[in-house]
Order: C-alpha cells, then sequence, then structure tokens
C-alpha cells in the first residue's frame, strides 16, 4: 500500500491537511489522536501519568488535562524524555493496529516527531514561519509567549524537519492558498498510488 508520511511542526497547519485529506476519503493513522485515546481514563497512558502527576494534572471531567500536561513535559527535558518513553513503544503499538485495518486506497501516517526509522513512498513536511506559529499557538492555546517558545524549542528544528521531506508546503498565507497546494498533492499521490497497484 502506498503511505504518506505527514509531518510538521506545531500550529505549521498539519491539522488542516489532515482534515482536507480525511474529507478526500483518504484514511488517516494520526499518532496524536493515538496518543490522546491512550491518555483517557481507563487507559495504560492514563494510569501512569496519573501516578506520576497526581490530581493536579487532571481537568474538572477528571480526564488529563493536556493544556497542563505539555506545561509539565516542556518545563524540564527530563519530564519530556519521561512523557515520550512511556508514550512512544504504546502509540507504535496501536499504529500497527491501525493500519492493519485501512480501507482506502492509499493512507497517511501523521505525526509531529519524525526519525530514520519512519519509511514512507513520500513525506510531505507542513510548515510555517516560526513568528506565525507563535502567533496561532498563542491564540489557539490561549498560552503565554514563554510557554509557546518553549513549545516549538523543544520540537525539532524546521530544517532539520525539512530534510526529511519529499513535498514541502510551507503554510504562511490563507486556508484557501492551503487547500489549493493540498488539492495538487492529492492529484500526485492518488496517480502515485494507483502506479504502484498496477
Amino acid at each position: 500500500m502506498f503511505i504518506l508520511g505527514l509531518t510538521g511542526g506545531i500550529a505549521a497547519g498539519k491539522t488542516t491537511a489532515t482534515d482536507f485529506f480525511s474529507k478526500k476519503g483518504i484514511q488517516i493513522v494520526d499518532a496524536d489522536e493515538i496518543s490522546r485515546n491512550l491518555q483517557k481514563n481507563g487507559e495504560a497512558g492514563y494510569a501512569e501519568i496519573f501516578k506520576r502527576y497526581g490530581d493536579g494534572i487532571l481537568g474538572p471531567d477528571k480526564e488529563i488535562d493536556r493544556k497542563k500536561l505539555r506545561e509539565k513535559a516542556f518545563s524540564k527535558p527530563d519530564e519530556k524524555e519521561w512523557l515520550e518513553s512511556l508514550m512512544h513503544p504504546l502509540i507504535r503499538e496501536a499504529t500497527m493496529n491501525a493500519f492493519n485495518d485501512v480501507k482506502s486506497d492509499w493512507a497517511i501516517y501523521s505525526a509531529p516527531l519524525w526519525s530514520n526509522r519512519n519509511q514512507f513512498e513520500r513525506i510531505l513536511v507542513i510548515d510555517a514561519p516560526k513568528h506565525i506559529q507563535l502567533e496561532r499557538i498563542k491564540s489557539r492555546d490561549n498560552t503565554n509567549i514563554e510557554i509557546a517558545e518553549g513549545i516549538l524549542n523543544a520540537q525539532i528544528s524546521s530544517n532539520e524537519r525539512i530534510n526529511y521531506a519529499t513535498d514541502l508546503i510551507v503554510n504562511d498565507g490563507s486556508k484557501d492558498e492551503l487547500n489549493t497546494k493540498l488539492e495538487f498533492y492529492y492529484n500526485l499521490y492518488t496517480t502515485l498510488a494507483n502506479d504502484k497497484k498496477s
């Protein structure tokens, strides 16, 4: 099967891109969504996170407050390391299971983190200038500039991410402009997926 790896920094437009492809009928295996599900009450991630941080990490609904968790994880390198070592193996297993259930002609693996172990037919990177990312994080998450910069600085750099790209979209304009670029790549990947099958 033709699998596209899709990645991008926080607030670069990755979710907008996956929504676009999903509406076209392409199945998305989303590492963020898998991670969120694994952190729900009753799941393996929830139990370990609660054990480490206690009631203070929960929202009023007794679910993990992801904003609080992010602030904890990005406050010290040790905390980020602990969270990644807990979540990555769980995410990997759930991802393999999700790909076994794919029904569309081709599929997308969407993830914020990347490594040389990820092997795909093509890799699409959605990028945005840092000042635009900061503004989006601040307005979207209602967070201060220090936290926003901490989140951005903890991610791999834009240049590092672009090194993985076979295809690159710079999302520095309107949503319509982004959709036009995505339409081009949708047609390209559908052609490549059909070629691979024949």
